[in-house]
């Protein structure tokens, strides 16, 4: 028994973190969410040493450490941080690989791909106009995006004002927009052999 009286933490990213928690929840999962700050994103090397924080003070008091992040940029330092550590990752480099499911494969296929989830549309503004510093510097827009094909918008929230906004996000890039509701599925069924069954052989375990 844990001092929560959960069995397993998850160390969740928060853009990812609302999701998990509501999958906790409808699966009835034994399992507590403690989020980390999505503005990280931005300076992805403070990314392991937060996380590491977290597994300092959770490992003791659970079973199982699940973190919920891809490697998002860290260039192999997260992982670095989990071989020391019991604890795992879902396999996948980046959140919206997880939310794109099998359409991910088009990244590959097409290079010229840019994802949008429900979480970077809301946070548009202050994550990417002024962390990548294009408020003050509009012609950087052109250096980031100008080689983009399409925007691909994998939705796990249809929401007519969120669908607003995305389609002003691509039409700034000058670029079209697919929309695919995939919900949180795809997220839930890399999760679920994580929570139910152990480790799955696509776990990430450094």
């Amino acid at each position: 028994m844990t001092r929560t009286g959960a069995r397993i933490a998850l160390i969740a990213c928060g853009a990812v973190a609302l999701d998990t928690m509501a999958l906790v929840e409808t699966n009835g999962w034994d399992a507590d969410v403690h989020g980390i700050s999505a503005d990280l994103h931005m300076t992805p090397r403070e990314i392991g040493p937060a996380v590491e924080e977290k597994l300092r003070r959770l490992v003791p008091d659970y079973e199982r450490v699940v973190v919920v992040y891809g490697d998002c940029g860290t260039g192999g330092r997260l992982d670095e941080v989990l071989a020391r550590y019991p604890a795992v990752r879902p396999a996948g480099v980046h959140c919206f690989q997880w939310y794109a499911g099998e359409l991910f494969r088009r990244f590959d296929e097409e290079p010229g791909l840019y994802f949008l989830t429900d979480w970077l549309v809301d946070n548009w503004e202050r994550a990417v106009v002024k962390g990548l510093g294009i408020d003050r510097h509009p012609w950087m827009a052109e250096r980031y995006f100008g080689n983009l094909e399409r925007v691909l918008f994998v939705r796990q929230h249809p929401d007519a004002g969120r669908e607003e906004r995305a389609r002003a996000i691509a039409a700034s890039m000058g670029k079209p927009l697919e929309i695919h509701d995939l919900g949180i599925a795809p997220l839930e069924e890399l999760l679920r052999p994580l929570l139910e069954e152990g480790e799955p052989a696509d776990a990430v375990r450094p």
